[in-house]
């Protein structure tokens, strides 16, 4: 029996595992591509120590990143209606978890009714998510693509740092933007 349970828990903790990391990766802050290359700033102990102008080779390289997440939000669309599913269910299943097995200090019942309601909704669960897995592959393709320009990206930009060194880099489109950095979970906001 703890086995179904187990099976059923790391089923659905995988899914829910997979559709926040898509919600967090498809849900990243993108900017509208401008004509002329946006400024980088380079931060440190929040603070702007060098902020520049993007050479053209950076800026070609933002906006191949702008464009890859741009597509990645866009795959991320058809998992809207697994996360509403997924949701339902999942509520049900942990309700169901309670209900099988009831115990006291003289002994343990087993609902059988309730052992087989768990069961189908885990195959449920399970046909759910075959159902949305060429969505899940597209997704981590795409994901492994933004990483693969995302570093590109950052190595680009490392070649002409400062020599003391960074904290972070920031893309700013308005020179008058402030910038954001968190320093120990604690978000700190400076005046460029």
């Amino acid at each position: 029996m703890k086995y179904q349970k187990t099976f059923t828990c790391t089923l659905l903790s995988v899914a829910i595992a997979i559709t926040v990391g898509c919600t967090v990766q498809a849900e990243t802050d993108t900017t509208n591509l401008a004509a002329a290359p946006q400024q980088i700033a380079f931060i440190k102990n929040c603070k702007v120590i060098q902020q520049r102008a993007m050479t053209n080779d950076e800026f070609a390289a933002y906006q191949r990143l702008e464009a890859v997440e741009q597509q990645m939000q866009e795959l991320h669309l058809p998992l809207k209606a697994f996360e509403i599913e997924m949701e339902q269910h999942s509520e049900r299943m942990a309700e169901l978890a309670d209900l099988v097995h009831q115990e006291d200090e003289h002994s343990i019942r087993i609902d059988k009714v309730k052992m087989a309601e768990q069961h189908k909704l885990a195959e449920k669960i399970q046909e759910i998510t075959e159902r949305h897995r060429p969505h899940f592959a597209a997704l981590e393709q795409k994901g492994d693509e933004i990483s693969d320009i995302a570093d590109d990206f950052t190595d680009l930009l490392e070649m002409s740092a400062p020599a003391g060194g960074f904290d972070h880099i920031q893309v700013i489109s308005d020179s008058g933007k402030t910038t954001e950095c968190y320093d120990g979970g604690i978000k700190l906001i400076s005046r460029n």
